[in-house]
C-alpha cells in the first residue's frame, strides 16, 4: 500500500556528470571559482536521507471514559511533504487497530466512529509509546433475545446492526440462551435484525440521544422469510461474476442485505421479511440499467436479472483561443434523462474526505449521473465511468467562458475523443449597483440576454458585498438589467460587449408603497450609466 521512495544515490551520480559536463562546456571564460563538491560524502549523505524500512503502527481506540470502540475508522497520511501514501484501518471489537507498512516520518491521524467525535492528530513513526486514540462520548451497549416462538429461545442466531452513521454492518452471534449485545455505540439511530436459517426477524430500530437512559433489551422474533436469486449480466447478455448485488427494503430500514456475483454471475439473498424490496447490482467500469422492484411473501422466491452495460470514456484536450493548453480545468459530463439531468439520491453513510480520495472512482455516487475530471498539464482529459445514452459536456476553466456541448450520444463501452476544445476568453463586463443615496447594494441580480435573440439562456450574477458585479460575456450586444430585493429593477438596452467596455453604474430606487396598501408601484431611479 505504501510506496518507498526511489534511490537516491543513482540520483546524485546522475548530477554530478551533469555538472562535470557543464564545466567543460564553459571553457576558460568560468574563471569564477566554485566550492568542491565530494560525491563520496554526497553518496553517503543520500544513503542516510534514505527512508528506514517501514513500520505498522499499532494503537486502539477508546470513548472518553476509556471503552474500548470497536468498527472504528482510522486514517493516516503522511505530513508535509515525506513519502508514504494514505492508510487506513478498521477496529476490532478491543478497539485495536494496525496501519502495516508506514515509512519513518511524521504522520495525519484521523479517528472516527459513528455517533462520537472526530479525532486528529500528528504521530512520528517509529514511536515506542503506546497509541491511544480518546474519541470525545460515552459508549453505550445495545442487546436483546432473539426468539424462535414467543417463549423460545433462539441459540446461534445471527444478528446484524446498521445504520444511517455505521460505516460497516456489524455482526454477532446469539448465545446459548438467545442473547445478544453490541457494545460502544455512539449517539444515532440503530436498527437490528437477526436470521437463522430460512427464518429472519422484522427489523427494530433505536434511537440514543444525550439524555437517553438505559437501553431496554431488544426482542427479535423469527419468522419464515423469502429469498432472492437471479443473474446478473452486461448489455451483451453475458454473466458478470463479482457483481457487488444489494436487495433494499422499501422504504430503506439502514440494514441492505448483499452478496457477491459467483464465477457465473449467479447470486442468491435471504432470508428477508415479506415486503417491497428494490435489486442493485454494481461492478466497476459498469454501469447499473435497471433496478428491479420486488414484492415478497413468507417463504417465497423471487428470481430477478439486474442489467449493467459497460461504461463509457469521453476524452480530448482544452486549449484556448490562442491554442495553448489549459491546465485544471474541470470537465464534466452529465447524464441525461429525457433531457434532464440525471439526479441520485443514495442511502447510507458518506465517508470522510481523506477516506475518499483513496476510493476507486465510482464508489461515492451512482456511475454515470454527473462525472467529473481535471485537463492535464497538457490539457488533456479523460472521464470514465459514464452511462451510455443522452449526456451533455461541460468545460468550466475559472477565467474564460464555460463551454458546453449536447448533446453526447453514448454507446456502452464507447469510447469518444472529442479532439481539441477551444475556450473563448470573451468579454467581462463589470460595474457597480448602488441605491438612490449612492449605497452599495449587496446581493442584487445582473442579468445579461443577447439582444435580439431572446431564446438564449440569460447569464446571471450576483452583486459583491461592495456592490460590484463582473460577468464574462461572449463578443456581441446584451441587454443588462438588474433587480434588488425592496428595489425597482433597471435596465440598459444595449450594452456592446467588446474590446474592454468602460464600467456601469446602476442606482435603483426604492419601490414606490401603494395608497391603498397594494403591491408596491414600480419608480424609475436615476439612469444607469457608464463610468
Amino acid at each position: 500500500m505504501l510506496i518507498a521512495s526511489t534511490d537516491r544515490q543513482a540520483h546524485v551520480a546522475i548530477l554530478a556528470m551533469a555538472a562535470l559536463i557543464l564545466m567543460a562546456a564553459g571553457g576558460p571564460a568560468c574563471r569564477r571559482s566554485k566550492p568542491k563538491r565530494d560525491l563520496a560524502v554526497d553518496a553517503r549523505s543520500a544513503a542516510e536521507r534514505k527512508p528506514g524500512p517501514s513500520v505498522d503502527l499499532v494503537g486502539t481506540v477508546q470513548d472518553s471514559h476509556g471503552t474500548p470502540l470497536p468498527d472504528a475508522l482510522v486514517i493516516a497520511w503522511p505530513k508535509d511533504k515525506h513519502p508514504g501514501s494514505v492508510a487506513q484501518a478498521r477496529s476490532s471489537p478491543d478497539g485495536r487497530f494496525i496501519l502495516p507498512g508506514l515509512l519513518p516520518g511524521t504522520w495525519t491521524l484521523l479517528a472516527e466512529a459513528a455517533g462520537f467525535g472526530t479525532l486528529e492528530l500528528d504521530r512520528s513513526v517509529p514511536d515506542a509509546e503506546s497509541l491511544v486514540l480518546a474519541l470525545e462520548g460515552e459508549g453505550r451497549s445495545l442487546g436483546g433475545i432473539v426468539l424462535s416462538s414467543p417463549n423460545r429461545a433462539e441459540a446461534g442466531a445471527h444478528v446484524v446492526l446498521g445504520g444511517p452513521g455505521v460505516r460497516w454492518p456489524r455482526e454477532t452471534v446469539a448465545d446459548g440462551h438467545g442473547v445478544f449485545s453490541f457494545a460502544g455505540l455512539g449517539l444515532g439511530r440503530f436498527a437490528v435484525r437477526a436470521m437463522h436459517g430460512k427464518l429472519v426477524s422484522a427489523t427494530a430500530s433505536q434511537v440514543i440521544e444525550e439524555n437517553t437512559g438505559h437501553l431496554s433489551p431488544v426482542r427479535l422474533l423469527l419468522g419464515s422469510g423469502g429469498f432472492v436469486e437471479g443473474g446478473v449480466r452486461d448489455d451483451m447478455g453475458r454473466n458478470l461474476p463479482g457483481a457487488a448485488v444489494d436487495v433494499l427494503t422499501m422504504p430503506s430500514d439502514d440494514l441492505p442485505m448483499g452478496c457477491q456475483s459467483d464465477e457465473v454471475g449467479n447470486f442468491i439473498v435471504g432470508p428477508m421479511r415479506p415486503g417491497r424490496y428494490q435489486v442493485l447490482a454494481r461492478l466497476e467500469g459498469h454501469i447499473l440499467l435497471d433496478a428491479p422492484e420486488i414484492a415478497l411473501s413468507a417463504g417465497s422466491k423471487v428470481r430477478v436479472a439486474p442489467r449493467l452495460a459497460r461504461a463509457a470514456l469521453v476524452s480530448g484536450r482544452v486549449l484556448d483561443q490562442n491554442g495553448s493548453p489549459l491546465r485544471a480545468v474541470p470537465v464534466s459530463v452529465v447524464g441525461l434523462v429525457g433531457g434532464h439531468e440525471d439526479v441520485i439520491v443514495l442511502p447510507g453513510a458518506l465517508p470522510t474526505a481523506a477516506e475518499a480520495a483513496e476510493l476507486p472512482p465510482g464508489s461515492l455516487a451512482r456511475q454515470g449521473s454527473i462525472r467529473t475530471a481535471l485537463s492535464d498539464a497538457q490539457g488533456h482529459f479523460e472521464v470514465r465511468g459514464l452511462a451510455p445514452g443522452r449526456a451533455r459536456l461541460e468545460v468550466s476553466p475559472a477565467d474564460k467562458l464555460p463551454l458546453r456541448r449536447e448533446p453526447l450520444l453514448l454507446a456502452p463501452g464507447d469510447a469518444r475523443d472529442l479532439g481539441d476544445l477551444v475556450v473563448p476568453t470573451g468579454v467581462v463586463v463589470s460595474g457597480r449597483v448602488l441605491n438612490q443615496d449612492g449605497h452599495v447594494l449587496e446581493g442584487a441580480q445582473v442579468e445579461a440576454r443577447a439582444a435580439g435573440k431572446p431564446v438564449r439562456p440569460a447569464i446571471r450574477v450576483i452583486s459583491d458585498p461592495q456592490g460590484q458585479f463582473l460577468i464574462r460575456l461572449p463578443v456581441g450586444e446584451y441587454a443588462l438589467a438588474v433587480q434588488a430585493k425592496d428595489h425597482a429593477p433597471q435596465s440598459i438596452p444595449v450594452v456592446r460587449a467588446m474590446g474592454r467596455p468602460a464600467p456601469l453604474e446602476f442606482r435603483l430606487a426604492p419601490r414606490a408603497v401603494s395608497p391603498d396598501g397594494g403591491p408596491p408601484l414600480p419608480s424609475r431611479g436615476a439612469p444607469a450609466h457608464r463610468q
